[in-house]
């Protein structure tokens, strides 16, 4: 029997995390929660092109939260619980997150010599 899934999407805006949406997933059974995690965030960003700046990559996680990306490299994420929303596990089991990477942060090469 397949488990009972929640899930919270949320954006990262200035110092704090605001979650935009929360629900419950119906049961799939075989499926992995980090697969839902990705499948949720991809479907968001269709429904929501605008709500993002570019250049962000999505990663997906497991249910260990220290090795989730740093709240200053993220944009949006996405994650799956276990259990529905009301009655759900502290953690997440999977977490989908849009990541800027440290080597595009760089600075842009402008040598403008004459």
């Amino acid at each position: 029997m397949a488990d009972d899934y929640s899930y919270e999407v949320a954006l990262h805006t200035g110092d704090a995390w605001r979650i935009t949406d929360t629900g419950d997933l119906a049961q799939i059974p075989d499926r992995d929660p980090k697969e839902t995690a990705r499948g949720l965030l991809q479907d968001w960003l269709l429904d929501n092109p605008n709500s993002l700046i570019g250049g962000q990559r999505l990663e997906v996680f497991g249910d260990n939260p220290g090795s989730y990306p740093p709240e200053s490299r993220s944009g949006a994420r996405v994650w799956v619980f276990r259990g529905r929303r009301v009655a759900h596990e502290e953690l997440p089991t999977a977490a989908a997150y849009l990541v800027t990477e440290l080597e595009d942060l760089g600075e842009p090469d402008l040598d403008i010599r004459i």
